[in-house]
């Protein structure tokens, strides 16, 4: 009884470390966004250009935070500690780790088009993409990037599903999350093959970045579809 009590102890301990290792992980993404091409203000003028990247910063953070808040709900739900559940939350933190970059030039190149669509000036520190072709790449790295983090969520909820001792209101939870997560797969990969095929003129440049406007639809469905069935069990 005692060694299963020391067993079970080191478990907790193991696993709270692991989620400390995970939140601090994407905290450290955070602050990469914070200050990744951006120089400290010595001015006021300074301050005011340093605060046009605000729009991309907000989105990119929005972005990290929803993968980080699935995680969260994940571990708070089901608080798996086996070898695929470790394996596959790290993977989600190297993923996360990769996809700040091409997340935040994506962002701040998107909004720093308005910007320069609405004043005709171009913003300082704006990521600096001269071609089709390397807006293709860009989009292609974020597609991959994305995938990947969807698909260690997905992979996640799904081997829960596989447990017998999941209540009926978390299996419909974590059932809504694992489609909305295969959904965000095939966005990206959708996105990701339009990158690869439209051609190397200004006209369609955009679409690939268009497409991930389908993630609304891949979220509100599952979602949509969990509340009908948590409030025919209630």
């Amino acid at each position: 009884m005692s060694d299963q009590h020391d067993a079970a102890r080191v478990g907790r301990v193991e696993a709270h470390r692991l989620d400390g290792f995970i939140d601090a992980a994407f905290a450290f993404a955070v602050s990469v966004l914070a200050i990744a091409g951006a120089d400290v203000p010595h001015s006021l003028h300074d301050l005011l250009l340093a605060l046009d990247r605000v729009p991309g910063f907000a989105c990119s953070f929005a972005t990290l935070l929803l993968f980080w808040h699935r995680h969260v709900r994940w571990r708070d739900r089901f608080r798996l500690h086996d070898g695929l559940s470790i394996f596959l939350s790290l993977m989600l933190v190297f993923f996360a780790l990769i996809f700040v970059y091409p997340l935040n030039m994506l962002f701040q190149a998107f909004f720093g088009s308005i910007h320069d669509a609405l004043t005709h000036t171009a913003l300082p520190n704006e990521p600096m993409i001269g071609s089709v072709h390397e807006l293709k790449a860009l989009y292609i790295c974020y597609g991959l990037a994305y995938a990947c983090m969807a698909g260690c969520l997905a992979a996640l909820y799904g081997h829960s599903l596989r447990r017998s001792d999941v209540v009926h209101a978390e299996r419909i939870e974590a059932c809504a999350t694992f489609y909305a997560q295969l959904g965000s797969i095939a966005v990206a990969l959708l996105s990701l093959i339009a990158a690869l095929l439209i051609p190397d003129t200004g006209a369609w440049s955009g679409l690939p970045g268009y497409i991930y406007g389908l993630l609304f639809v891949a979220y509100w469905i599952p979602g949509r579809w969990s509340r009908r069935a948590l409030a025919r069990t209630a």
